[in-house]
């Protein structure tokens, strides 16, 4: 009796399988997928972008900086000039794409205008560049990038928390939405300078532990990294909580003067 329950057991869910992948299929044809560069519809089907969108992306190759992971102009240099100038409070960095204007309409059209399914493509490339590296590196958990909770009602939703869950079920890690804390609106940073930024972002993050027992090693995730000011805020209060090894990554990094 009980190896026919199996049987009628994997019979239904060889059913249910079947009928999400064709229901999935039906959906892609109805409600097709728009390519994350051009906005068109994603041509061959099945695609996450346009294949000559993919190649036409400026993706970060070496040199890279050894700290930040921001493309470097010079091949002589280690680390980029605000990296050599600059302590910062993370231990590694890495970045997908150059944050060039491309990446910039991209990632504005994901953040503002709620095009969420570019996650998606932005994680698959993310995990398939970065996923032994950052497996390597051992993280207990991904933890998003916050925002206020008064830009998050504004927006309907925070973009480094969705990129966090793709990369975290591509990896397999656990993903961290509530312990790391915006507690300060600030005014939008893209306008200011680092000195600015730095200013403007000094005790807008807390920390508060959801079981109460801080997490050792913590890759954080976010959408940009620019003067890396949002990063190190974020790094500055996971080690006032006890986290001893930060890395981040994110999809664009603007592209160090060397």
């Amino acid at each position: 009796m009980g190896k026919k329950n199996e049987m009628q057991k994997c019979g239904i869910y060889a059913v249910l399988g079947t009928a999400s992948r064709v229901g999935n299929k039906v959906l892609g044809w109805l409600y097709p997928r728009r390519c994350p560069v051009c906005r068109q519809i994603v041509l061959p089907r099945g695609e996450l972008a346009c294949p000559d969108c993919r190649r036409n992306l400026k993706y970060i190759r070496q040199p890279a900086c050894m700290k930040c992971g921001c493309q470097l102009e010079r091949e002589e240099l280690e680390y980029c000039s605000s990296c050599r100038v600059h302590s910062r409070a993370f231990d590694r960095g890495y970045a997908v794409w150059q944050y060039d204007n491309r990446m910039k309409r991209s990632l504005a059209d994901f953040k503002y205008h709620a095009r969420k399914e570019f996650a998606d493509f932005y994680t698959a490339e993310a995990v398939r560049i970065y996923g032994r590296q950052l497996l390597a590196q051992a993280p207990e958990v991904l933890i998003p990038v916050p925002v206020h909770p008064a830009r998050r009602r504004e927006r309907g939703f925070n973009q480094a928390e969705l990129l966090a869950s793709g990369i975290g079920k591509r990896l397999g890690l656990p993903v961290d939405s509530r312990s790391l804390k915006r507690v300060k609106k600030t005014a939008p940073l893209k306008e200011l300078g680092r000195a600015d930024r730095a200013r403007t972002l000094k005790d807008a993050f807390t920390v508060s532990w959801r079981d109460g027992r801080p997490c050792r090693s913590v890759l954080l995730v976010d959408d940009i990294f620019t003067t890396g000011s949002t990063v190190d805020e974020c790094a500055k209060a996971l080690r006032r909580a006890g986290t001893e090894r930060i890395i981040f990554l994110c999809m664009a990094a603007g592209v160090s003067d060397g």
